[in-house]
């Protein structure tokens, strides 16, 4: 297939790119695009075949979960049970930290959210990026987009458009260029299933500072699996 590869300087002068991108996604094709940790290759939460087909091109285990990714706040109730005891720990999070490098793990929508994305689990990794480009496209896309790193599964998470362009130029359908760099460090994971927060994967945001918000105790996994998400 073409891929059509977008350099995009700004978001609102480059928009007619940015509508073309959003309108991709929400008719089941696959979007690469920066975000400010590493670039993202991104699927409709609403098109499973999209969602598989992003499995089958990054080469990525079907039992290894993917974040989605959202425009707003509130854009996370679209994939997440509003009903569980964490809600208030969730909003002090994403209240200090988004738009930015978070990524929290709440009970997902069984009807929503496919469990191809989750890897089988009940929890569902949410995050809203902090870069122009990203944000700009997940408004217009006006839809949660499940989007793990832009790389083939096991290879260097990619922090350029180059890196995505020559992993996937040809296998989907647009590819965003940003003007910078991304910043490579990738979010900090923490899971709000259980009694406590667990950082199930440290990132950009630490633990004494997620600690500052709550008088409940944050724990860190020791060892911490391997992940491409973002």
């Amino acid at each position: 297939m073409e891929t059509k590869i977008y350099h995009i300087t700004d978001p609102v002068t480059d928009r007619d790119k940015i509508l073309e991108a959003a309108e991709i996604i929400r008719n089941g094709g696959i979007v690469a695009f920066p975000t400010d940790t590493v670039y993202a290759i991104g699927a409709s939460l609403d098109h499973n075949a999209a969602i598989e087909k992003m499995f089958e091109i990054k080469n990525r285990p079907k039992d290894n979960p993917v974040s989605v990714l959202v425009g707003r706040d509130l854009d996370m109730h679209l994939c997440i049970d509003i009903i569980n005891p964490n809600n208030q720990i969730c909003s002090k999070f994403i209240e200090a930290f988004w738009p930015g490098p978070l990524t929290v793990i709440m009970p997902r929508i069984l009807t929503r959210v496919p469990s191809i994305v989750t890897g089988g689990k009940l929890g569902v990794g949410v995050r809203q990026p902090n870069n122009p480009i990203a944000q700009a496209l997940l408004l217009e896309a006006d839809v949660p987009v499940v989007a793990p790193s832009a790389n083939i599964s096991g290879k260097p998470s990619p922090t350029t458009g180059q890196h995505v362009i020559d992993d996937f130029d040809g296998k989907i359908d647009m590819i965003l260029v940003g003007p910078d760099e991304c910043s490579g460090i990738e979010s900090t994971i923490v899971d709000l299933m259980g009694e406590y927060p667990v950082i199930t994967r440290p990132g950009a945001v630490t633990i004494d500072e997620l600690q500052e918000l709550i008088p409940r105790r944050v724990f860190q996994l020791k060892e911490v699996p391997e992940d491409d998400s973002l």
